[in-house]
């Protein structure tokens, strides 16, 4: 605390007012308790205001902003700046501050994957050190950190994201490209995301092939104009799609869409050994999902690329994110 009030920008200008001003009275014959009082009314408002940042830097749920970016040329830097300016409208200055009381620094906060995403096991370590240094940047602040998100990368590693995440104390940001800027899609304060529902809402649920006996069912997603590709999937498959349009956008949307997508996994893991999951759906609903599932049941997770839905982890159940 000391230091930081040495440090204070008002702490330096008491003092060069309180050297030119002692000056100026001497030239002027007198005046030094004015210019007394006045440094120290200028050095107490420093000291009120390093209290006050400091208030703010050990309080429960500090903003943190976090980049996740996954084989993606998207510059990763320019998302962490984004966001610092979104958070500075209530927290100024705040990449200084989050260095300078909580020892935590740009490179603390962007999570990069260069490698192959078919890659399992390197994909799978990444996860293991990202979790790590996770928990790292939390050990860092006395009170709970409340992060805020951006991802960019593939939906299926976005769900892989999601599985290390907590259960709140999450705001979730997309990229809106006609404004070259991100926008909140989703604050996380609650588990509501996996609230047991009875009825269907957002999405309408076919089954194509039997499910009786069936050692291995797909869950074919389809929530975005893109659809998935139901002729390239093993049988049976479940398909779950969307009845309120191509791309949903509304955070509420985003909560139902995942509440029914996860009652149906739900339910389905129960009389299935194996589930796998093919997708298109925003990448809000991703991290949703994973951090819905986690990593309990047997869930094979899939990308589409060249052609075909190729395997990205085939065991979910079986990643522990410890060394």
């Amino acid at each position: 605390m000391i230091q930081n009030i040495l440090s204070n920008i008002y702490t330096q200008i008491a003092l060069v007012f309180s050297a030119f001003g002692g000056l100026l009275s001497d030239q002027l014959g007198g005046g030094y308790v004015v210019v007394i009082m006045i440094s120290l009314l200028i050095l107490a408002y420093a000291i009120y205001d390093e209290y006050k940042k400091e208030k703010i830097y050990s309080a429960k749920n500090l903003p943190v902003p976090v980049v996740f970016n996954i084989s993606n040329p998207a510059d990763a830097k320019n998302a962490l700046n984004a966001l610092f300016e979104i958070i500075n409208q209530t927290h100024p200055h705040h990449k200084a501050n989050l260095e300078k009381y909580c020892n935590i620094i740009e490179e603390d906060l962007i999570f990069k994957y260069d490698g192959d995403i078919f890659n399992e096991k390197r994909f799978i370590d990444f996860l293991k050190v990202t979790k790590h240094d996770i928990k790292k940047l939390e050990a860092k602040t006395p009170q709970n950190i409340h992060f805020h998100i951006v991802y960019i990368g593939p939906i299926a590693n976005a769900i892989l994201i999601g599985t290390m995440l907590g259960t709140e104390g999450i705001t979730l940001y997309q990229y809106n490209k006609s404004s070259d800027s991100y926008t909140i899609s989703l604050e996380i304060d609650s588990r509501v995301y996996k609230e047991h529902i009875s009825d269907f809402q957002m999405i309408e649920k076919e089954t194509i092939g039997d499910l009786e006996g069936a050692k291995n069912v797909t869950v074919a997603i389809d929530l975005a104009s893109h659809k998935v590709a139901l002729g390239k999937l093993q049988k049976p498959v479940i398909h779950l799609q969307s009845t309120v349009g191509a791309t949903i956008h509304e955070a509420k949307d985003f909560i139902r869409a995942n509440q029914e997508i996860y009652a149906v996994i739900n339910e389905l893991q129960q009389q299935s050994p194996h589930i796998t999951l093919a997708y298109s759906m925003p990448t809000t609903v991703g991290i949703l999902l994973g951090m819905s599932i986690q990593n309990y049941w047997d869930i094979e997770l899939t990308q589409f690329s060249d052609g075909e839905y190729k395997t990205v982890v085939k065991h979910l159940n079986e990643i522990k994110y410890y060394f």
